[in-house]
């Protein structure tokens, strides 16, 4: 079991959340070749994620507009909306702005949240890593070892 202390505050792109699925949560379902599957699962089990109303909602948005059925989408979002902690945004802006303006709101989750990492693929959040001291901005396979070190701590 990890430690409070150890855990890691994190804030999952949309794209982590697709990448993911929506099968995985059901029990008889496990796909051991599935990273993104074993990213959520070690984030809802071990550490802590964050989420604002407005990921939640683009969370909710992008799985139906890929075709997830609405009852694993209703089952998913009920499971995140659980284990992970909901951050009320009040910082209006932050610096640099992203290129994507869509992923401004990570950025503010993670700031309001104070976050240790946003895990993403997005290229317009990656490359803004060194540019935000107080939590650093990974890719996924970069993301999962360091969380999963974390438990072996």
């Amino acid at each position: 079991m990890i430690d409070e202390l150890q855990k890691k505050r994190v804030v999952l792109d949309t794209n982590q959340i697709l990448a993911a699925g929506s099968r995985w949560v059901d029990p008889l379902y496990h796909n051991p070749n599935s990273p993104a599957q074993e990213l959520v699962r070690v984030v809802a089990r071990s550490h802590t994620g964050l989420f604002s109303p407005k990921i939640m909602a683009g969370y909710i948005e992008k799985l139906l507009e890929k075709g997830h059925p609405k009852k694993r989408v209703t089952k998913i979002i009920g499971l995140l909306l659980e284990v992970f902690e909901q951050i009320n945004i009040t910082t209006a802006t932050c610096s640099p702005v992203p290129t994507d303006l869509d992923d401004i709101i990570f950025l503010l989750c993670a700031i309001d949240g104070q976050a240790n990492f946003i895990i993403s693929n997005d290229q317009h959040l990656l490359v803004l890593d060194q540019a935000y001291p107080q939590f650093r901005i990974y890719n996924p396979e970069t993301a999962i070892k360091e969380l999963q070190e974390t438990q072996k701590e």
